[in-house]
């Protein structure tokens, strides 16, 4: 071979080579990003789905939650499932045949790893899900594969063969154009990651990402940041009604107005479902209530949509830096629990409220030691007197919970019963209540005083089918006849849920226990509904008693709700009596019974046993069979005096 064919073999082996070495080099180099760029997408979609699942989970902490948010959730090139805390499969989202699934020892091992299976790089990663005892595994199809180094050096000789001296410059424009797709790819993940596919506005954690900014912001020039969170009313209405397309066309528009309204510096986000939320930074007072009257004027008008016309009800909670929390976990906490405030007291807004926070640190105290005072038995019964008024004497008390707490004296019911409605603890704390006033009432009829005893019902008792038989238990337990016993039920807690509200009543009614609606006048009962519930008594909240006798209007409503019951056949019992004059004025207007500071605050049982003795009230005897066990009471006859001390 002569001397210049070998130069020239030689020249090309070395090119070949160079080319081989320099494109295997460029290889790696590319492929080592491309997978570190997967795994960013990886962690990126990751910890956006665990972020969802967290909020889902924190609004209803059930397995179920999760699992139903998942479902045929999977897509390719990813794959999720739900693992238990020991990291064993709870969801297996099955992907197509020859998907690599990690073992649970893999898993145990470590919280991420990667895989080849039939030539394909699978990448996976764990993270626990915030909030709950479950973690999210994911599992991501990468687009790159090992099998591409496998046939570098055959796909390279073509190459070099081909495409020899373009090598350089081919290699410059498909590596360029490789990295911006793969950056736009990434963009594209980013953008889904941070915004909301329906709306295009910013999601809950960019929201979060921007609210810790506004705080940082906020603090360096000493300025106030407000995060107003908004919840659409009776939503789930249009989407079972309208279907689900209306509903998504009905959040559209709304984020459209919501833009429309802010500034620059503002930002709206949709948290998820009908919720959004509206940073407003540089804000005072008088800027948060304008922006308020801004949202609700411009979701005031009709939306439409098909050639329909929907208004949007919503409840607005609010929460301002530095006031209501110092960082943006707690202000997105404390906004949201506002807004359910205001929608749970049917409220257009309200503002945060430490002491009213069911999660806040002293309430939740509370929690534990109203159950320890619940099993302790170291809650108390107060008996106020209800008189008759013709007969002028006492047939019955109201049995009135108190709490003595070690720590913060004696609580307020309206505080730790609503407390209790919320934790569901109020069903021991009446069953507590209800056995101890069944129990006394016992005692005084086994003393022969012909007592019975009035007993308050929350409005979360009145929908358990369970309560009848409860109490007939107790009845039965204390032998104590059911008319002995009466139940007082607010008109609101009758209207929640009016059908079930009856059905128990009604069979409360025919054991022979009395029912009566107490704060009457203040509630949304109907007269077309009054005339079918089966109560035996009415009693007047004491707004219109107390002011009857400077105040012609109250005093023509006492006088009617009178007549009106009487009609229908019920007895009268008019709340808040202080004083003799109150007593006369309802005696002529034919009120049938008295309880206030009148006749007597209430008080314990043993200090009622003392009460009667002294007092010219008068209080009858239980009928007897046997006369040698009838028992003489004081029945002195007179002007009752004034206990009110």
């Amino acid at each position: 071979m002569k001397l210049h064919r070998k130069l020239l073999v030689y020249l090309v082996s070395l090119v070949l080579s160079v080319l081989l070495v320099f494109g295997f080099i460029n290889y790696q180099i590319s492929n080592t990003a491309n997978l570190d760029n997967d795994k960013h997408i990886l962690q990126v979609s990751l910890q956006y789905h665990a972020d969802i699942l967290a909020n889902l989970y924190r609004d209803k902490p059930e397995l179920n939650t999760l699992l139903e948010h998942l479902q045929n959730k999977s897509r390719s090139p990813f794959f999720i499932s739900i693992l238990d805390q020991n990291s064993a499969y709870i969801l297996k989202q099955t992907p197509p045949a020859q998907q690599y699934m990690p073992p649970p020892s893999q898993l145990i091992q470590a919280r991420s790893g990667q895989a080849n299976v039939a030539g394909q790089l699978y990448l996976w990663e764990r993270v626990p899900i915030p909030g709950s005892p479950y973690q999210l595994l994911q599992i991501y199809q990468s687009r790159y594969a090992d099998s591409l180094l496998n046939n570098l050096t055959m796909r390279m000789l073509i190459t070099g063969l081909i495409i020899f001296w373009l090598a350089g410059w081919l290699g410059i424009v498909l590596s360029t154009t490789i990295s911006r797709k793969m950056q736009a790819q990434t963009n594209a993940i980013q953008y889904q990651s941070t915004h909301d596919n329906l709306t295009g506005l910013p999601n809950r954690l960019l929201l979060y990402e921007k609210l810790e900014r506004a705080i940082l912001l906020a603090k360096d020039k000493s300025t106030q940041v407000a995060l107003i969170v908004m919840d659409l009313n009776r939503f789930k209405e249009v989407n079972d009604t309208l279907g689900h397309d209306i509903g998504d066309q009905l959040l559209c528009q709304i984020s459209e107005r919501l833009q429309k309204l802010l500034s620059v510096s503002d930002t709206v986000a949709r948290m998820g479902g009908d919720e959004f939320a509206i940073l407003v930074t540089h804000s005072n007072e008088t800027h948060i209530r304008d922006t308020i009257d801004n949202i609700t004027d411009a979701l005031r008008k009709p939306f439409s949509i098909k050639e329909l016309l929907l208004e949007a009800e919503t409840s607005l909670g609010i929460a301002c830096y530095p006031q209501h929390g110092e960082d943006a976990r707690t202000l997105i906490r404390h906004a949201d629990t506002a807004m359910y405030l205001a929608k749970h007291h049917d409220e257009l807004f309200a503002f945060y409220d430490r002491n009213k926070d069911p999660y806040s640190l002293k309430r939740l105290t509370l929690m534990g030691d109203l159950r320890r005072a619940i099993e302790n038995e170291e809650l108390e019964l107060n008996y106020q007197p209800k008189a008759h008024i013709l007969q002028r004497q006492i047939n019955s008390v109201e049995a009135l919970l108190r709490w003595p707490h070690p720590i913060y004296g004696y609580i307020q019911p309206d505080v730790f019963v609503g407390l209790a409605e919320q934790t569901g603890i109020i069903k021991p704390l009446t069953r507590w209540t209800l056995k101890t006033g069944i129990a006394q009432c016992a005692q005084w009829r086994k003393k022969g005083l012909q007592l019975s005893v009035a007993v308050n019902l929350s409005p979360r008792m009145l929908h358990n089918l369970e309560l009848p038989t409860e109490i007939q238990t107790l009845l039965d337990q204390f032998a104590l006849a059911p008319e002995c016993l009466e139940l007082e039920i607010t008109e609101t807690a009758i209207m929640q849920e009016p059908e079930r509200a009856l059905e128990i009543l009604g069979q409360l009614h025919a054991m022979g226990v009395r029912l009566s609606i107490d704060d009457f006048g203040t509630g949304y009962t109907s007269l077309a509904y009054l005339k079918n519930l089966p109560v035996d008594e009415i009693k007047i909240d004491m707004s219109f008693i107390q002011s009857m006798l400077n105040d012609k209007a109250d005093a023509m409503i006492v006088r009617s709700i009178i007549e009106l019951a009487h009609n229908m056949n019920f007895e009268v019992v008019a709340e808040g009596v202080s004083s003799e004059a109150l007593f006369q004025h309802l005696a002529a207007e034919g009120c049938d019974i008295a309880q206030g500071a009148y006749i007597s605050y209430a008080m314990s049982a043993a200090d009622f046993d003392s009460w009667r003795n002294d007092s010219n009230w008068m209080i009858p005897a239980c009928p007897s069979t046997n006369p040698a066990e009838a028992i003489v009471l004081n029945l002195e006859r007179g002007q009752p005096r004034d206990n009110s001390v």
